[in-house]
């Protein structure tokens, strides 16, 4: 078996952003995600410091715990599965580099120090970004790389509110509509009430109006038409991608954001709306 290793893409060099594990590459190769089962080995790791992560603002013994046995592993590939995921994700078309006073932004004016479930941060948003510029086409990727810039789902705030503006300035207003709107539809998604409203009312979709809510952040009101939210449910269903376990589904499916992540999967299918 193989060691862990993350591979820089020419990109993410370039940009002085993440790296792509062999599961991110193996998504983004394939366009979804997939149990590799079979191909790796998922080990305990002892050294897993929950307060290192995004998640270190969890409150309660049990949940903590709980958030604690889902993430402390570390992946051992096999030496077959590493040479046909590097093989395949060489053949793939790079993304743009990202734009340079975008980048120094997110390095000098916020804070994006925090391990996520799997790696760095910046790994998570690289891999959004890169997805996205890959298998969704048509709807700018930057707004995946900047996701989570005004509140992570775990209330860790990157960018300081008074930096709107500055960051206003960088983006196309539909590019800002979605980067506001992503952490208050994430905590939607994440209580699996307006999924259920939404199942519910699935023969009617082709009334729905538009969707009202709070920013995050600031609690600033905010309103997406029916099309820009599809887009951004669509969007939603990249980020959750990052969060499918390694392999062993059939004993992981319990996990939290991974029920929401399957969740969100079956209505975009069951609405017409996956893109």
């Amino acid at each position: 078996m193989t060691a862990p290793q993350a591979v820089a893409t020419p990109k993410a060099t370039d940009a002085m952003l993440g790296e792509l594990d062999l599961r991110r590459q193996a998504a983004i190769v394939a366009g979804g995600i997939r149990d590799h089962a079979g191909e790796v080995t998922m080990r305990k790791n002892r050294d897993f410091d929950l307060n290192s992560t995004i998640f270190k603002t969890l409150k309660g013994v049990v949940p903590r715990k709980v958030i604690k046995r889902d993430l402390a592993k570390t992946a051992f590939w096999s030496d077959t599965a590493v040479s046909c995921i590097r093989h395949a994700y060489s053949q793939v078309e790079r993304p743009l580099a990202i734009d340079k006073p975008l980048v120094e932004f997110m390095m000098t004016e916020c804070n994006f120090s925090m391990e996520h479930a799997d790696g760095s941060f910046l790994d998570h948003l690289t891999f959004c970004h890169d997805y996205c510029a890959t298998h969704f086409r048509s709807h700018s990727p930057r707004v995946l790389l900047l996701h989570s810039i005004l509140g992570v789902g775990t209330n860790y705030f990157p960018m300081e509110a008074k930096k709107m503006p500055m960051l206003s300035e960088m983006l196309s207003p539909e590019e800002m509509k979605h980067v506001s709107a992503f952490p208050s539809i994430l905590r939607l998604l994440l209580t699996w009430g307006l999924l259920d409203e939404l199942s519910e009312k699935l023969v009617s979709l082709h009334e729905l109006k538009g969707i009202r809510f709070h920013r995050v952040i600031d609690n600033e009101f905010l309103e997406l038409t029916t099309e820009e939210f599809w887009v951004h449910l669509n969007y939603q269903m990249v980020h959750l991608l990052d969060f499918a376990p390694t392999a062993d589904w059939e004993r992981n499916v319990s996990q939290t954001v991974f029920q929401v992540c399957l969740g969100l999967y079956d209505f975009l299918t069951r609405a017409g709306q996956l893109r």
